[in-house]
């Protein structure tokens, strides 16, 4: 007997396929025929199981993810509370994070997410303070686990941004590649899963280039094989600061650094010119 997916699952699928831009030709090439998928899409047929988990993979998505919420509620009321704890500079609030974290960690030592949660408010709360929670153990064990990374879903992305300033630079650098790796060869070019990836990648070289700028370099390098639309012209200025950045590191000539804040300034960017300010001002303290 075969298992069907029931039908209210296939409008979910369009909506993904849709968001990619994948055509009902391509997602159901050797699998089905489009003229079935499109009867699925739209409640009026059923699939196989198997049939399911192989369209999945054409549309670059994992079951769980299919299935359930890509992230849980809980942990996108986290990131929330804990972003505007960092924007506002509150280390108390963010330690009262921390500890709580760490202690149910404790309680389900197993638990890879709620671990992962632990360390999603280490990153955050350390940046801020000179309070060195996070141990050594703790960071093998996140090593471990984001290396053992099979597949780069949404999940393992999200993780991996909000977590990667706890790893060595090497382990950053290797990740980075990874992922950008992926992404190139899976064209994961629609937003949904495109913000984090480059949110991620820049948060890697933003690092790098205050840890070990050679690796940084070599991550911008990969970068500039992405394919980023205008539309991310944010990311773009980013990336552009960050190999600025290196240029003055390597030789101490400023004046891309300073193009790039004036055109921020120019294009009335106010946010943007200031934390590319705070972030040269970050640069000449470690380098000089």
């Amino acid at each position: 007997m075969t298992v069907s997916i029931k039908n209210i699952y296939g409008a979910k699928f369009r909506e993904l396929r849709k968001q990619q831009n994948i055509t009902l030709t391509k997602a159901a090439k050797d699998i089905t025929s489009k003229s079935t998928l499109s009867l699925w899409e739209n409640g009026k047929d059923n699939l196989s199981f198997n049939q399911v988990l192989e369209l999945l993979k054409h549309i670059h998505t994992q079951p769980i993810e299919f299935i359930e919420n890509i992230i849980s509620s809980d942990l996108l009321s986290l990131s929330e509370k804990i972003h505007l704890a960092y924007v506002a500079s509150d280390t108390v609030t963010l330690h009262r994070y921390v500890i709580k974290k760490r202690e149910l960690s404790k309680k389900h030592p197993q638990n890879n997410d709620i671990f992962l949660e632990y360390c999603f408010t280490c990153m955050f709360y350390q940046d801020l303070s000179s309070d060195n929670i996070f141990t050594k153990y703790d960071k093998i064990r996140l090593t471990n686990i984001l290396t053992n990374i099979s597949e780069w879903n949404y999940k393992n992305i999200f993780y991996f941004g909000n977590t990667l300033g706890l790893l060595d630079p090497e382990n950053i650098n290797r990740l980075c590649s990874s992922l950008i790796t992926y992404s190139i060869n899976e064209k994961l070019y629609h937003q949904r899963w495109y913000d984090e990836v480059l949110a991620a990648i820049l948060n890697s070289i933003s690092i790098l280039v205050r840890r070990n700028y050679l690796l940084a370099e070599k991550l911008l390098d990969r970068f500039d094989q992405m394919k980023v639309s205008d539309g991310y012209a944010c990311e773009k200025m980013h990336a552009q600061l960050y190999r600025a950045f290196i240029t003055y590191i390597k030789t101490k000539d400023n004046r891309r650094i300073y193009e790039i804040i004036n055109a921020c300034k120019a294009l009335n960017l106010k946010e943007l010119e200031d934390g590319f300010i705070t972030g040269f001002k970050q640069i000449k303290q470690i380098y000089g």
